[in-house]
């Protein structure tokens, strides 16, 4: 959750908490290896007639684990039981806050002697009543009191929660109520997903950042090489969506979620050390990061272990979910009714209702929720848990069951099934290239449920959201761009041209750029799918004969309306390759921008959208004739200049370097002194980590709801919001300081670390040198470095530590070829006050002494417009930015 959604949890817990340990459990595996028979195993169930879960399906198990000798009890899942699980809840919470009324009178009233206070304590402890009539009497006689306290000065909507309240007590206690003490007890549910290759991209829509994971291998897979690609594929989606263990790193290194290998088929081998060898085949094949989710591994037999073996793994899972950071998690009473309001709808079969529907259901329990902000916390918190699926960006709808939307899914990603039903359509199409027309689509939903046909854009809409279909847009004959009427299925994609996709369009090889490689230490397995949507929403798709470009893991843009300039991107194992294809005079502002683009995207992709904070990439090349299949010998950007002679291994031989990315114009590469490199660190250090950890802090501190554009804000706009929140003043208020040095050692909270950050940022744009001598700049990495070293304690960032960045700045080669990159960044950093001036002096930088003069006019041009804007500013504001 983000800040202001903790805020409003926490508001929530003040109205009453239970403690839940809820436990998810998803099986994954290549299909075939026994995932289904695993559960029937952990469950105590035979094996006997066992089939394997179809195509998207979702198996869920439901029990219930005792905290005492941790066995599992199977519970029927049905939204029967929940309804009894949920009015059980409900019941302990109000004999809770009985108990709690009635302490408090009684501390009210007399002093309690010792003996009292003893059988105070035991009859607090005995929280579990087991005679329903009891119960209810209880109750009443809280209904009553709540009644006595109603007055008729007491407004109409507390009149009306208290019958809401008799309404519910009404609806609850019944003589068949079967009463559990659920302080004893944790529930878990098991998610079994099929293991069809081909519906792998569905999956991520119901994977869980808090679930326990079982990756499960066949020890026995005679196709070795595809079983450990699965199971790497599942390590690695695990990885994309997992976060920082609670723990400390350096302890243990551990990540979440917790992964538990299983090595099924050990019968099929008499040496049971040659199982460990194989399992530890998978493990050790795994992604160095990816590893650090895995917890143990256990190797089974689903068909001749005994009891004992399964009871190792029971416990192992129990084990890891009590080790867990959200183990009694405190859980609103009021999200109970609200849970229960809830699956009252699904009693009644419904399995998608709006978003209205549910606003209407919170309003109208006895503990209402009025708030929309507050309702969403609610629905985002059960979607974590797995018990709906609520997408905050398409929330015109909210999916009850889970398995509804697989149902739904798999009339898109299995449409084959309905080839004998619509015999008269043309399918050939959707076979080999994916494409699926209005005409097919709409068919193949008449022939689904009511609620899936009357839902059908809300479905569509979340199939697009996760990259399952996807809708281009086409470059027409007359020049304009157009949306396709039809859609795409990327998983049912067949037709793969990654080794000669230039042949099929034609492209000289003097047309070809460099191949600029993104090479990721591991590539999350749906980013190229996201990214080719990415650019089709920017870029038409170009075609050549009659074939669109877009295949398998592969796809080809037009750049130009006249159609003489595209761009390829392809997948190859951890690479995503991008080449641009110019019939023509090469434009190199036109490959930067798209270069620019495809850096964005991906970020979005990484970042934002589906927050996979442990991926790292690289941009290297390759040369153009490159085969896109080639995945090894990159070379590295400044290791050749534009003109000059490199030897490709790839191709054993000598080629020239030609520049099409960063627009140099054959020129030597100037030195820089060490005082110059000293200013440009520093001044990374300024616009990336201080702007980075002012934003953060900004963001945190900031209660009104505001969005707040990290690409829209320098130092001096944050300073002056901060500002203007009247919190974490400076211990000697805000004052004129003209150097970071002024401010004591002492000085060491919020404001006065936020000052330093405006003072340093202060220093640096106002320098005319550009340029720090040793001296200053190990002063000032000091100040910062202790600096940094609070922040991370009180933002706690996502990511990286601050002190780590600090750190690999620091430590960064800066090698000329990338230098005018690294000073654009810093002229656009520190060209708020000064506009154009700052720009062209600090560009200037770079050259020749011959403009030396220039540079120191234009420098008084911009020191004159500082004066400017300062007496035009107030002083208030003057001191502050």
């Amino acid at each position: 959750m983000d800040e202001e959604s903790i805020n409003i949890y926490l508001k929530a817990l003040e109205t009453g908490s239970e403690q839940r340990r809820d436990i998810n459990l998803v099986i994954v595996g290549k299909k075939g290896v026994g995932k289904t028979s695993l559960v029937r195993r952990l469950f105590g169930e035979n094996i006997r007639d066992v089939k394997s879960t179809n195509g998207i399906e979702i198996h869920r198990r439901r029990c219930r684990i005792s905290l005492n000798n941790w066995e599992w009890n199977k519970i029927p899942d049905t939204t029967a039981m929940k309804e009894s699980s949920i009015n059980n809840r409900l019941l302990q919470s109000m004999v809770k806050e009985l108990h709690q009324r009635r302490e408090n009178e009684n501390k009210h009233m007399f002093e309690t002697s010792s003996l009292d206070m003893l059988e105070l304590q035991e009859n607090e402890e005995n929280k579990c009543i087991t005679a329903t009539s009891q119960v209810t009497k209880q109750l009443h006689g809280l209904q009553f009191s709540t009644d006595e306290q109603l007055t008729t000065s007491e407004s109409m909507t507390s009149s009306h929660s208290s019958e809401l309240a008799l309404q519910m007590l009404s609806n609850i206690i019944r003589p068949d109520l079967d009463l559990q003490d659920e302080d004893s007890h944790a529930s878990l549910t098991v998610w079994d997903f099929a293991g069809d290759k081909a519906f792998y991209n569905t999956h991520q829509t119901f994977l869980n950042p808090e679930a326990i994971y079982l990756v499960v291998a066949n020890l026995a897979d005679i196709n070795g090489t595809e079983s450990h690609g699965i199971f790497n594929f599942w390590m690695d989606t695990i990885h994309c969506y997992g976060s920082i263990s609670e723990k400390p790193i350096e302890v243990d290194g551990i990540l979440n979620p917790a992964v538990i290998a299983v090595g099924t088929h050990k019968d099929k081998f008499e040496d049971e050390e040659q199982c460990r060898e194989l399992l530890a085949s998978y493990t050790d094949e795994i992604f160095t990061d990816s590893k650090l989710h895995l917890r143990s591994t256990h190797l089974i037999s689903n068909t001749d272990d005994q009891e004992d073996v399964f009871r190792e793994l029971r416990n192992d899972i129990f084990a890891t979910a009590n080790n867990s950071a959200n183990w009694n998690r405190e859980y609103p009473v009021k999200f109970i009714q609200i849970e229960k309001a809830i699956n009252s709808e699904l009693m009644k079969g419904k399995r998608i209702i709006p978003f209205e529907r549910v606003k209407e259901l919170g309003s109208n329990t006895s503990m209402p929720i009025s708030d929309e902000k507050e309702l969403r916390v609610f629905l985002k918190y059960q979607h974590e848990v797995g018990n709906l699926l609520f997408f905050e960006d398409i929330p015109l709808y909210i999916i009850l069951d889970p398995q509804w939307l697989a149902n739904a899914f798999k009339c898109i990603v299995t449409a084959e099934q309905f080839q004998l039903e619509l015999p008269h359509l043309d399918w050939s199409e959707l076979k080999q290239t994916g494409k699926m027309n209005s005409k097919l689509l709409d068919a193949i939903f008449r022939k689904q449920s009511v609620d899936i046909r009357n839902h059908k854009e809300h479905i569509l809409g979340v199939i697009e959201k996760f990259d399952i279909i996807i809708r281009p847009s086409l470059l027409m004959g007359n020049g304009s761009v157009q949306k396709e009427s039809c859609f795409y299925v990327p998983c049912m994609i067949q037709i793969s041209r990654v080794e000669d996709i230039d042949k099929v369009f034609k492209v000289p090889k003097d047309s070809k750029s460099t191949c600029l490689c993104f090479v990721f230490r591991f590539l999350p397995p749906h980013l190229i799918s996201s990214l080719i949507v990415s650019c089709l929403r920017e870029y038409s798709l170009a075609s050549v004969g009659g074939q669109i470009g877009l295949f398998k893991d592969s796809c080809v843009f037009n750049i130009s309306k006249n159609g003489c300039a595209k761009f390829l991107l392809a997948k190859c194992n951890h690479t995503i390759e991008l080449q641009v294809w110019q019939w023509g005079e090469v434009n190199l502002v036109q490959n930067r921008d798209i270069l620019k683009f495809i850096e964005t995207e991906i970020n979005k992709i990484v970042n934002t959208r589906y927050q996979m904070k442990r991926v790292s990439v690289n941009n290297k090349w390759k040369c153009e004739t490159t085969s896109y299949s080639f995945d090894t010998e990159f070379h590295e950007f400044d290791e050749v200049h534009d003109g000059e002679m490199y030897y490709c291994k790839e191709h054993a031989t000598v080629h020239r370097y030609k520049d099409y990315w960063s627009g140099e114009k054959s020129k030597a590469p100037k030195k820089i002194s060490s005082e110059q490199q000293n200013y440009v660190r520093m001044s990374m250090i300024v616009l990336d980590v201080l702007s980075g950890v002012l934003y953060d802090r900004l963001h945190k501190d900031t209660k009104t709801g505001e969005t707040l554009d990290r690409e829209k804000l320098d130092i001096t706009e944050m300073c002056k919001k901060y500002c203007a929140l009247n919190i974490n003043i400076p211990s000697k208020g805000y004052r004129k300081i003209g150097k970071v040095d002024e401010i004591s050692t002492n000085e060491d909270n919020i404001g006065d670390d936020i000052q330093r950050i405006r003072v340093i940022r202060n220093e640096m744009q106002h320098s005319t040198v550009f340029a720090l001598d040793d001296t200053r700049y190990l002063a000032l990495i000091t100040i910062i470095h202790d600096m940094l070293t609070r922040f991370d304690q009180r933002n706690k960032p996502a990511g990286e530590p601050y002190v780590n960045r600090l750190d690999e700045i620091i430590k960064m080669d800066l090698k000329t070829m990338n230098l005018e990159e690294i000073m654009e960044r810093i002229k656009a950093g520190f060209a708020v006050r000064s506009g154009l001036v700052t720009m062209v002096a600090v560009f200037l930088l770079d050259y020749d002494d011959e403009v030396f003069l220039m540079r120191k006019q234009l420098i008084g041009l911009r020191e004159r417009l500082d004066e400017i804007v300062d007496s035009l500013a107030s002083d208030a504001l003057k001191d502050i930015c």
